[in-house]
């Protein structure tokens, strides 16, 4: 399924009926909660919208809080993110992934990069 720069357009035109958020961004990105990682997402996204410094101290700090929130542990967090990465990245086209990072991508973006566009995405776009 081919995403043109149209649907981006119009896709940014809709935001304004109702506010960004990090569920949002996701489902645009073709991702559902059926993945654990999902709600994870979604939680550590606003964790560094919040306070973008987060996205530094993700393995010390983010991961373990996020599992503590969640009742697991933080390598499956890790885990569950990446899974997550790779199954946006599956996608045959990476318009809206590309448009969210300001750039083109040669490879999926590790968990901290791909939480860190979108967690700035969302604060230029709020």
């Amino acid at each position: 399924m081919m995403i043109s720069y149209w649907f981006i357009s119009e896709w940014e035109k809709n935001m304004a009926e109702k506010p960004l958020d990090a569920e949002r961004l996701l489902r645009a990105l073709s991702v559902t909660g059926k993945l654990v990682g999902f709600q994870y997402a979604i939680y550590m996204i606003e964790q560094i919208t919040d306070d973008p410094a987060r996205v530094r101290l993700i393995t010390k700090r983010l991961y373990p809080e996020t599992a503590e929130q969640f009742g697991t542990t933080g390598s499956a967090v890790e885990r569950a993110i990446r899974n997550l990465i790779y199954a946006v990245w599956d996608r045959t086209d990476h318009t809206l992934l590309e448009h969210i990072a300001g750039t083109p991508l040669k490879r999926p973006p590790s968990n901290s990069e791909f939480l860190d566009m979108l967690a700035g995405y969302l604060r230029n776009h709020r």
